[in-house]
């Protein structure tokens, strides 16, 4: 460490600096462009990446500006790639969107290997262009150009977007910042709450509307049994939020609901096999259901059923309403 320096970085534990807090840092490297000119830091500690490309792909580069260290948020490396791909591409095959046909043209030539040796002469022309102060110098200015523009619109507007520390530390008002972010927080804060208010709304709405569908599909069934008619062993849903709900086959939801005493495997067997069931008479005529190898009928069924057409004829009119179970 003994060319690191304490300096104080803009951004601590993912929030703004406020106490000063310093750090260890390397000053990487000095760029300009014979105008502007920017000092280039990374840490001096263990390095950033733990699977980096290359050596100069280890650390996270820091731009100094007014006493902070501003994150750029990439490597050398990275600035390197992002400042040298374009020029490289123009010179080498006129143009980025003109990549593919250069390396089919150099696979029909000349197969895997002249791919690869396309690939490696791109990169190294990549990285020659690339490493250029005055293309780099140029990157990092129009890089903050916008952050400033991002912070000036949220000064302009009181708050009400982004407040942007970099853009502020560009011009000298991080206090101003400081101002713009709590309020912009507020809103956050506040718009949060609307969109939960309103996404509790909707769900309300969803669940009510699909409970409503359910109570009416348990109302004609039990009008089918009072009235006769065929019953179908449909699935019925409740609701008590938009992906969280109980399903029934609407034979055992009526059972349930009018509690009648049913055997675990006679439910099994209605939730599996049974169709539908005939009532004809206050009785249950007949029913279907689905015929599968050595399976058989549920003898227990038609005593359940009988119960249940009594527990009906007893408790008429029955509630049209079913809360959720």
């Amino acid at each position: 460490m003994g060319n690191s320096k304490l300096m104080v970085p803009l951004f601590y534990g993912g929030k703004f600096n406020r106490e000063g807090r310093r750090m260890q840092a390397v000053l990487e490297k000095e760029i300009s462009d014979g105008k502007k000119t920017y000092q280039l830091w990374r840490s001096a500690g263990k390095p950033d990446l733990d699977y980096p490309k290359a050596e100069n792909d280890k650390y996270l580069l820091h731009v100094e500006i007014n006493g902070y260290l501003a994150p750029l948020g990439m490597t050398d490396f990275n600035l390197t790639d992002i400042c040298g791909f374009e020029p490289a591409a123009q010179k080498l095959y006129g143009g980025k969107e003109n990549r593919g046909t250069w390396l089919n043209a150099a696979e029909k030539s000349g197969g895997h290997e002249a791919v690869g040796t396309a690939v490696a002469e791109e990169r190294k022309e990549i990285e020659r262009l690339g490493s250029e102060p005055a293309r780099q110098t140029e990157y990092i200015q129009n890089l903050l150009n916008g952050y400033v523009s991002t912070y000036l619109k949220s000064k302009e507007t009181g708050g009400q977007t982004f407040p942007d520390f970099t853009g502020a530390l560009v011009v000298n008002e991080l206090a101003k910042c400081v101002e713009l972010s709590a309020v912009y927080r507020e809103k956050q804060q506040a718009d949060e709450k609307a969109r939960q208010a309103r996404a509790e709304e909707e769900e309300k709405a969803y669940c009510e509307e699909q409970n409503k569908a359910a109570n009416q599909m348990v109302s004609e069934a039990i009008q089918i049994i009072q009235n006769g008619g065929i019953l179908k062993n449909e699935t019925v849903k409740f609701y008590s939020s938009r992906y969280s709900f109980s399903s029934y086959s609407i034979v055992n939801h009526l059972m349930r609901q009018y509690q009648v005493d049913v055997p675990l495997r006679t439910q099994g067997w209605i939730n599996d096999k049974l169709h539908s069931v005939t009532i004809k008479g206050g009785k249950c005529e007949y029913f279907q259901y689905y015929r599968a190898k050595n399976g058989r009928v549920s003898q227990k069924f038609f005593d359940c059923m009988r119960e249940l057409i009594q527990a009906i004829a007893e408790q008429a009119p029955a509630g049209e309403s079913t809360d959720v179970a």
